[in-house]
């Protein structure tokens, strides 16, 4: 604390020489004045000390043969005498220092703690939608209000807190844990045509057997349970599996345009400061290209601060007219269908029949799949409570 106030206050470093140097410290010590730092060159004495100090120095020293010499102005205060005419430096300072004052009235940061499921994104995103975002000025947050504003636009958290400190807003919220069972009266329909081959159906009136053959929509297990003249609303659950077919559809044309890229690739970054970005090159690309953006958060001591990172990376390519074999047409066409075949929920599944016609033009792939499936999809009843 001592050093950062001498600094503040600023020091001299002075060699006191000529006739027994070392009376300065007895006169020193005398007259109560603090010398600090103290070392011996050659046949003189080096020091360190206070400015009011040192003018007390200067009376007691005379007709001693003592000689006192200034080696070095140390601290702020010279610092600023020395700039004292550097105009500019002073006025950026001064806009500086409104800047600050003027940004710390407004929200640069938004902290999200405590969410598990939910990403931060899609927090911030529902922040957006009621007001609440980077940029807006801190007073126009009202905790309580907005807290509940938050709950209303979401039915994924059960509790929420907004904190401002300086340009920051905390935010924390707790997760919805667990939904309420389900207690509405509902049929099952089928959301897919097939034929059943299993039922496991633990509430409600079954209306189909295993051999059936259904069409989407049609009911599979009915809500209403008629018993004497009462009627009886009920919720259905349970499994109809099905053996449900589809058919897909490919084409492909022989003459197409491909992307050949050349393996040249190029990071592009544009700083985001408060909402202000500023992108950080000149140049512009003429070349054909794939991108992707990845952010980047900039922190300081595992804080967000009002700063971030977007980089953009560029991939190059060319455009290639190919004209494709048979042989290679029809390998590409598989492909294809392989991977409209992994974009199925249940890979449990079989093809049952496939076509392939070639053309001058084009190949078309006809193929149909069949696999067992849970068809049984819950319809809410619509109950009007005069009848």
């Amino acid at each position: 604390m001592g050093n950062i106030l001498r600094n503040l206050s600023g020091f001299l470093r002075v060699r006191f020489s000529g006739d027994n140097p070392e009376r300065i410290f007895n006169l020193s010590i005398k007259n109560r004045i603090c010398l600090w730092d103290s070392k011996k060159s050659n046949d003189a004495i080096e020091c360190s000390v206070s400015i009011g100090d040192f003018k007390r120095i200067r009376p007691i020293i005379r007709g001693s043969k003592i000689k006192m010499h200034i080696l070095e102005k140390i601290g702020i205060r010279f610092k600023i005498y020395k700039n004292r005419r550097r105009y500019g430096v002073v006025v950026g300072l001064a806009w500086l220092l409104i800047f600050l004052k003027l940004m710390s009235g407004y929200i640069w940061v938004i902290d999200i703690e405590g969410n598990r499921k939910l990403s931060d994104s899609e927090i911030i995103s529902v922040l957006e939608t009621i007001g609440i975002k980077e940029g807006m000025r801190s007073s126009e947050i009202d905790s309580k209000t907005d807290r509940e504003r938050l709950l209303l636009k979401t039915d994924k958290l059960a509790w929420a807190s907004l904190n401002v400190e300086g340009s920051k807003l905390t935010v924390n919220v707790s997760e919805v844990k667990s939904t309420k069972p389900e207690n509405t009266a509902c049929n099952l329909i089928s959301n897919a045509d097939g034929i059943i081959k299993k039922i496991d159906v633990t509430s409600g009136n079954c209306l189909v057997k295993v051999g059936d053959t259904v069409k989407k929509g049609d009911v599979l297990v009915s809500g209403i349970k008629e018993t004497g003249t009462k009627t009886e609303f009920i919720v259905s659950q349970g499994e109809i599996i099905a053996d449900v077919k589809r058919e897909i559809s490919l084409n492909e044309e022989r003459n197409q345009t491909v992307k050949a890229f050349t393996g040249k690739t190029k990071n592009k970054a544009v700083l985001e400061v408060f909402t202000f970005k500023i992108p950080l090159y000149l140049t512009y690309e003429n070349e054909k290209y794939n991108s992707y953006t990845e952010l980047k958060q900039l922190k300081l001591f595992g804080n967000n601060l009002p700063f971030k990172l977007y980089i953009k990376k560029f991939e190059f390519f060319k455009e290639e007219k190919i004209k494709y074999t048979d042989k290679q047409l029809t390998l590409k066409i598989e492909n294809c269908l392989k991977k409209e075949l992994k974009k199925e929920e249940n890979e449990d599944f079989l093809i049952t029949d496939k076509n392939i016609n070639l053309t001058n033009d084009k190949i078309t792939l006809t193929a149909m799949i069949s696999n067992e499936q849970n068809i049984a999809k819950k319809q809410v009843l619509k109950i009007n409570p005069t009848n």
